[in-house]
């Protein structure tokens, strides 16, 4: 299916829905609605079957008017498809939300998003170990901080949010300007973020381990992620082979934050990342080469 120049505008659900295979999305406007904006999705996962679907050159303002939460602009699942030069503007939680494997992201504009919610991201995606290879790519992060007093938490949002040991990301060539935090890494493994810039952000990065203490059980064999792995058949082509990595996980650090690489990032008027050079050794993490342009 292919839609173009399609206008969904003041409408008290949601914009638009498609799954499937080989679908594309361009040049929509969503505008004006009481829940979220686009659903897109396609692929099979246990198989890696790509979906091959894609949303571009489009518009998303102003949603979640009714329900002001987990209603973000664009809701994705799935394999293999890609969400490219979109515009999204305005929400009180999340912009983008979902989890998938190797999906890319290239080219958005995030503009003012979370500004009524603590512990959420313009870009959400978390409690994974399969939902990986995704590329974060060339796109730009605005304004991405809370505005109204939280009664619960924290004031924290982040422009990316990997939580809860989510791994496997690409976050390569991105900018963030006035965010509370630009990108967060909540526990998880394998994340590359390189050739970033980060502007007037109270903190660029943020790492923790969250997998050593009160989200071990997720970790180990016969948690979470165990579980998601074996649903998977991850020991089998062609998880096997497309991600060697997870073969042995459970007999490589499965708990630590290990192989993150955080370098080649630029970032000025704000404090860089969180962590400490004992921390990020013991961890197996790279952090190097990051440059204050100030």
């Amino acid at each position: 299916v292919t839609m173009v120049d399609v206008a969904v505008h003041d409408v008290g659900g949601s914009g638009l829905s498609i799954t499937g295979y080989n679908n594309t999305l361009r040049g929509i406007s969503v505008i004006r609605t009481g829940c979220g904006g686009i659903h897109m999705s396609g692929g099979d996962q246990k198989l890696l079957r790509r979906g091959n679907n894609i949303f571009g050159g489009s518009k998303i303002a102003d949603w979640s008017n009714w329900k002001r939460t987990y209603q973000p602009a664009l809701s994705w699942s799935g394999v293999g498809n890609t969400y490219i030069n979109n515009k999204i503007n305005n929400g009180p939680h999340a912009g983008v939300l979902g989890g998938g494997n190797d999906c890319v992201f290239e080219n958005n504009e995030l503009d003012t998003l979370c500004y009524e919610t603590s512990d959420s991201g313009a870009f959400y995606s978390g409690r994974s170990w399969i939902d990986r290879g995704n590329i974060i790519r060339g796109n730009t992060f605005k304004n991405v901080r809370n505005t109204e007093t939280p009664h619960l938490g924290s004031m924290s949002v982040q422009a990316i949010y990997l939580d809860d040991q989510m791994s496997g990301y690409t976050i390569v060539s991105n900018k963030f300007f006035n965010c509370h935090c630009g990108t967060f890494i909540g526990g998880g493994r394998r994340n590359l973020v390189q050739n970033n810039f980060y502007q007037t952000c109270s903190l660029a990065v943020h790492v923790d381990d969250r997998g050593l203490t009160w989200q071990k059980d997720d970790c180990e064999e016969g948690g979470m992620f165990d579980q998601q792995l074996k649903s998977v058949n991850w020991q089998q082509p062609p998880w096997s082979t497309h991600y060697p990595e997870l073969v042995n996980i459970f007999q490589d650090h499965p708990c630590v934050p290990a192989y993150n690489n955080i370098s080649h990032n630029e970032y000025c008027r704000s404090t860089f990342i969180d962590i400490t050079v004992k921390e990020w050794n013991q961890w197996l993490t790279i952090v190097d080469d990051n440059t204050n342009t100030c």
